[in-house]
């Protein structure tokens, strides 16, 4: 528990220009920051490709007619660890894989009806 308490904040000093120790830390922050972003790329948001349709014209094979089943949440249920702590809902996943034949419809029900409006629900 120690070793994983310890603030560990050294960082420096670091060599500017081949030539100057620098070891304040706003300017170790502007040199450190200056050299991260000359390695980021920057993307051409004008030249993006266009994105093909993998789906038929066919109704039934587009994303609208896509159906969370129940038998698949249950699935997912039964699959969950055992021993994992709760969320912050402060459920754990042994009761759900416990009452998972009871909530697995209305569950999917959920799922559907948030895949279909755009929503999720806040709580």
């Amino acid at each position: 528990m120690r070793s994983k308490t310890k603030v560990k904040n050294l960082i420096g000093p670091l060599l500017k220009d081949n030539v100057e120790l620098v070891s304040y830390d706003q300017e170790m922050a502007e040199m450190l920051n200056t050299y991260f972003a000359t390695v980021f790329t920057r993307e051409d948001c004008d030249h993006l490709p266009r994105v093909k349709n993998v789906f038929c014209a066919d109704k039934s094979q587009s994303l609208s007619s896509f159906m969370i089943g129940s038998n698949a949440v249950k699935d997912k249920l039964c699959k969950l660890k055992n021993n994992k702590a709760p969320g912050i809902d402060s459920v754990g996943s042994k009761m759900l894989i416990e009452i998972a034949d009871e909530i697995s419809v209305f569950l999917a029900e959920l799922y559907n009806k948030s895949w279909k409006t755009g929503d999720v629900p806040e709580e």
